[in-house]
């Protein structure tokens, strides 16, 4: 029976645990550093200890001990995990890893077992929804992403509240986003437009702005897609939220990680009762007509798991559960959504696997004429 080791069991690897632990019968083994999260693994009926996977010693016996790794860990430790394990000769997935695209670090992972980067929610799902849309139209001219995590009842000052951790949350109103725009890509500030958003999904007052959230797709989406001339992000926010943290960047509290951090966590609380908005969209040409695809989800909070959690955890779970039965194949670094081009039946899988969960997605296909 193949076993599956998950490195980090905070929110994220807790859903990843539940999802595997009662959908499929592989042997699941969690390592975290925290005691506290080791026990909670442990009730939810794993094997589970504790462990500093900075160790390279402890990355090589986790590697030793699974056949697939999933790894959950903050952003400031992921290379280290997932090149470690890659090194130690076993397949990988993270949910973070290569959030930012980086061909140097890409260059590195050329060979060797399959290192899965940036697979959860945004970017993760959506990358493989992306693709899915524009495989749908003959020309591709956009691919628009629309992704958002909210409180279900936002409270002043910041009609928001903390649903990952506090650095990764700041870190979308303070790093540059990468976007595709004119067929060139570029960096633009996070904050510097703000667009209105509406749908029917969910009722609410909107909106949402650039985030750094393309991963892969940057060199993906270009390289399968000749006629693509925009591709972005956007993450979606009630409107009154943006409106407060566009003030503090304007007011200079944003400038860096660190001032942002001395402002907001003091004023931002930890929520559990939230939703997500998932909106992909590819607009272009089928039959020399305008055309547009999309795919629309909307989740909540339940179970013990926010939205978020749930749609992170469960896809990355779902994905390793394909990887081992065989129907990801690959060899080094490969983006969720090549794997979907070499098997697009992988999409309905990963849809009936969220879809067993309550989390639904709708698709669409108008051709506009013209």
């Amino acid at each position: 029976m193949a076993s599956v080791g998950v490195i980090g069991l905070g929110p994220m690897g807790q859903a990843i645990v539940h999802y595997l632990v009662n959908n499929t019968k592989y042997v699941i083994n969690g390592y975290d550093i925290s005691e506290d999260a080791v026990e909670r693994a442990r009730r939810m009926g794993i094997n589970a200890v504790r462990v500093d996977v900075r160790d390279s010693d402890a990355l090589r016996l986790i590697a030793r001990d699974n056949d697939l790794v999933i790894s959950a860990v903050p952003q400031s430790i992921a290379d280290q995990v997932v090149l470690g394990v890659h090194d130690y000769g076993k397949p990988i997935i993270d949910l973070i890893f290569m959030w930012k695209y980086d061909e140097a670090m890409a260059s590195k992972l050329v060979g060797g077992p399959m290192v899965v980067p940036a697979c959860g929610w945004a970017p993760g799902l959506t990358n493989v929804l992306a693709m899915a849309a524009a495989s749908e139209l003959e020309e591709v001219e956009e691919v628009g992403i629309h992704v958002g995590g909210n409180p279900t009842n936002p409270k002043p000052p910041l009609y928001y509240e903390l649903l990952f951790s506090l650095e990764s949350t700041i870190d979308e109103y303070v790093r540059p986003a990468t976007i595709i725009r004119d067929g060139r890509v570029v960096n633009v500030d996070p904050l510097s437009e703000i667009f209105s958003f509406s749908t029917w999904l969910v009722n609410g007052d909107f909106a949402e702005f650039y985030t750094d959230g393309l991963s892969t797709l940057l060199v993906t989406l270009p390289k399968h897609f000749k006629t693509l001339r925009n591709a972005y992000e956007r993450t979606i926010r009630w409107r009154r939220h943006l409106e407060v943290m566009k003030t503090l960047r304007d007011l200079g509290l944003l400038n860096s990680m660190e001032d942002a951090k001395h402002v907001l966590s003091r004023v931002l609380e930890k929520g559990s009762n939230d939703f997500s908005i998932t909106v992909v969209e590819a607009r272009g040409r089928v039959d020399g007509e305008v055309a547009a695809v999309r795919f629309e989800g909307v989740d909540y909070a339940q179970g013990g798991f926010t939205s978020m959690a749930r749609l992170t955890g469960f896809t990355a779970a779902i994905i390793a559960d394909l990887v081992l039965r065989g129907r990801i194949e690959g060899k080094g670094l490969l983006p969720i959504e090549e794997a979907y081009l070499a098997n697009k039946d992988i999409l309905k899988e990963i849809l009936r696997g969220l879809r067993s969960q309550g989390i639904r997605f709708w698709f669409t296909k108008t051709v506009i004429g013209g």
